[in-house]
C-alpha cells in the first residue's frame, strides 16, 4: 500500500524543516514553484516534482519497529526528528513525513505524522532538504549567447557586426578566442545562492570591482553590479531591473574581473619573469673544492675517495 495518499498535483505548499526548525517554504504560484521567503525567487521545478513523485511512489514495507523509545532511537519523535516534510493543498495539510536516521546510501527511517511504525525507505536526506539555496533554479541569469549583440564596461566595449565582434575606437580589431569566451561566460553566468532582495552594507555594492551592460537588440538589456562582499571570498552580483542578490564566488567571474581592453584586442603580453631573466647560471665546481683538479675543469662525480680524479691533459 502506498505509504502516503496524496494528488502530487494538487498540492500547493511544500516545507521542510529540520528538529531545530530552519525551514525551506516551497509554493506553487501561477503554475510554478517559487521561494516565498526570497522574494518568490524561481525554484528548480524538476527538482519539487521529483520530490513529489518519490513521496508518492513510497510503498509501505514491513515496519523496523513500533515502540516509543525506537522512536528516539531511529530520530523519528517529535520533537526530535532529522526532516519534517509538510504537503498541503491550499492551505490544507495532506501529508506529512517524519525523516530520521540514515542506515545506508539514499535510505532513511522514517514514519508518516501520527503513526508509530518506523520504516526503512529509499529516500535520502538531501532529496529533503531544508536549505533554500539548494532549492534554487539555477538559470536566471543564463542568455542565449546569440541573443547578445553588445557588451560594455568602463573602459572597453563591444559590438557584434556583420563581420563578427568590434571592440570600440581605436582600430576595432578584437581577439576573437578572447571575445568568444567572454561572451559563453556572460551567457553562462552562474551563482552559488541567493541571498535576498534587501541590500546590506556588507554586499558593499556602493564599491562594485566591476560593472557590465549587456545588450539583447530588441530584447532590451541587462546590467550587472558586482562587488566584494565584505570580509568575504565571495562576491555579489545585482541585476539593476531585478530585486535579488546573488552571491557568486570568484570562479563564477573568473574571466571578466581581470578583463583589459588590451586583452580584449589581443595585445596584452605576459608579464616576464624577472627573477628568472636574472638568475645567474649555475656555478661549475670550483677548483677550491678539490686542490687536485685542474682549474676550469670538473672532477668525476664518481671517483675513489683515495684515489686523485682523473683529469684531461693540459692542451698546452
Amino acid at each position: 500500500a502506498p505509504l502516503l495518499a496524496f494528488d502530487p498535483d494538487k498540492v500547493t505548499a511544500i516545507r521542510i524543516e529540520d528538529g531545530a526548525g530552519a525551514a525551506v517554504g516551497l509554493t506553487r504560484k501561477d503554475g510554478a514553484w517559487v521561494l516565498p521567503d526570497l522574494g518568490d525567487f524561481p525554484a528548480s521545478g524538476d527538482r519539487v516534482q521529483a520530490l513529489l513523485a518519490r513521496l508518492q511512489g513510497l510503498s509501505r514495507p514491513l515496519p523496523t519497529a513500533t515502540s516509543e523509545n525506537a522512536l528516539k532511537r531511529f530520530k523519528l519523535a517529535d520533537p526530535g526528528f532529522e526532516r519534517k516534510v509538510l504537503l498541503s493543498a491550499d492551505g490544507n495539510p495532506v501529508a506529512t513525513l517524519l525523516v530520521g536516521d540514515s542506515p545506508g546510501v539514499k535510505r532513511v527511517f522514517a514514519r508518516p505524522a501520527g503513526e508509530d511504525a518506523v520504516y526503512d525507505l529509499q529516500l535520502g536526506l538531501s532529496d529533503v532538504s531544508n536549505r533554500s539555496d539548494d532549492w534554487l533554479a539555477r538559470d536566471a541569469l543564463r542568455l542565449d549567447p546569440e541573443a547578445i549583440k553588445a557588451i560594455a564596461a568602463a573602459d572597453w566595449g563591444l559590438t557584434k557586426g556583420v563581420d563578427g565582434w568590434q571592440l570600440d575606437g581605436d582600430d576595432g580589431k578584437a581577439d576573437a578566442a578572447v571575445v568568444d569566451g567572454l561572451v559563453g561566460r556572460i551567457a553562462n553566468l552562474g551563482y552559488r545562492g541567493v541571498l535576498g532582495t534587501e541590500k546590506i552594507p556588507a554586499y558593499d555594492q556602493d564599491q562594485p570591482v566591476l560593472e557590465i551592460n549587456v545588450s539583447l537588440g530588441d530584447a532590451g538589456s541587462r546590467s550587472y553590479r558586482i562587488s566584494r562582499a565584505k570580509d568575504s571570498e565571495d562576491y555579489v552580483l545585482k541585476q539593476t531591473d531585478r530585486p535579488y542578490f546573488f552571491k557568486l564566488s570568484a570562479f563564477d567571474l573568473e574571466g571578466l574581473l581581470d578583463l583589459s581592453r588590451a586583452k580584449l584586442a589581443g595585445t596584452e603580453k605576459p608579464a616576464s619573469n624577472a627573477a628568472d631573466a636574472e638568475a645567474p647560471p649555475e656555478p661549475s665546481v670550483s677548483a677550491d673544492t678539490n686542490p687536485d683538479a685542474t682549474p676550469g675543469v670538473a672532477a668525476e662525480s664518481n671517483s675513489m675517495p683515495n684515489e686523485p680524479p682523473v683529469v684531461a691533459p693540459n692542451s698546452e
